[in-house]
């Protein structure tokens, strides 16, 4: 890859910006980039290309995030000969953790080319609104009733989507009503969804080809509620590092001592630093998974910083 020259700012209408900087593979690996998580995200967003699959590297990023952190899933490609949204997603389901439920929120709708050799992708069909919204090649949305038919080709969808929703939900007596009832609007269903994707315990699934399906994941990702990160640099010396289970901690940027250290909010001691292969450090560097002993519990998903407050930037892609 070349040097990245697209704008640093892109924004869908009103509703959202993403901010990214360049990662020039000349100049960073994948571990010295890190995860979102350190970078102080509210939101990861894994891009699957249906065409292609995803790979062993990315499957376990993404299963680190979604222990912790609210992940969503744009699956693109789609008009590509190989590609196939279904089956796409049931990969993602099936390499997730049991306490992680990928859905679908939106579908894509084809069409047939214009040399009617391949369909091609040229509507998005809502499952939380039920409703299909087709752009032309202006950008003008149409928007249209589901018909009968189209209910029997989405019912496995809408099955999956409410048994998420009713498994992860805290609400008891919502849980025996959408059982015995189903919901009672499509504010009910997105609410439901937004709040147990905050959790982490639901993963929303969208459609995206080219534009098409941009504006439904953008509005989503702008509704969770999630706590936002003050966005400022970091010096790159400065220790970035993440607990993950069992008290091993993942070193993304700067060195790590013994001494005394932030893990978010709470103060921790580490009294020792055991490596790969089990033998004892003083340090641990950039890239390095280690085992630390601390006086209090370090909990999994924390950030492990000199300072208390944070001083990390959100700007950051996770793909």
């Amino acid at each position: 890859m070349g040097e990245n020259t697209a704008d640093s700012t892109i924004t869908f209408g009103a509703m959202v910006s993403l901010n990214a900087f360049p990662a020039l593979p000349e100049q960073f690996s994948p571990f010295a980039l890190g995860s979102f998580i350190c970078w102080g995200a509210d939101i990861a967003l894994l891009v699957v290309d249906s065409s292609a699959g995803i790979d062993a590297e990315s499957i376990a990023r993404a299963q680190e995030v979604a222990q912790h952190h609210p992940l969503m899933v744009a699956i693109t490609g789609l008009d590509a000969p190989r590609a196939n949204f279904d089956e796409t997603l049931a990969v993602i389901s099936r390499v997730m953790d049991q306490g992680h439920h990928a859905v679908a929120i939106t579908l894509p709708v084809l069409a047939e080319s214009v040399d009617g050799e391949e369909p091609l992708v040229n509507a998005i069909l809502d499952l939380v609104d039920l409703e299909i919204r087709i752009q032309d090649e202006q950008g003008t949305t149409t928007t249209h009733e589901l018909e009968s038919g189209h209910y029997d080709l989405i019912e496995s969808h809408l099955e999956a989507l409410t048994n998420a929703v009713v498994v992860t939900s805290t609400d008891d007596t919502l849980t025996r009503s959408v059982l015995a009832h189903g919901f009672d609007s499509a504010d009910q269903l997105r609410e439901e969804l937004l709040t147990a994707a905050a959790r982490s315990e639901i993963i929303p699934v969208f459609a995206i080809e080219g534009p098409i399906g941009i504006s439904e994941l953008a509005q989503f990702a702008t509704e969770l509620d999630s706590h936002s990160w003050t966005p400022t640099q970091s010096d790159t010396s400065e220790l970035i590092a993440t607990a993950l289970t069992n008290n091993s901690v993942r070193v993304w940027q700067g060195e790590l001592t013994l001494g005394a250290y932030y893990a978010h909010e709470t103060q921790i001691e580490i009294q020792q630093i055991t490596g790969s292969r089990g033998e004892q450090q003083h340090t641990a560097v950039q890239g390095e998974v280690v085992v630390v002993k601390t006086r209090t519990e370090l909990v999994p998903g924390s950030l492990i910083q000199r300072a208390k407050s944070n001083p990390l930037a959100i700007d950051h892609v996770f793909e």
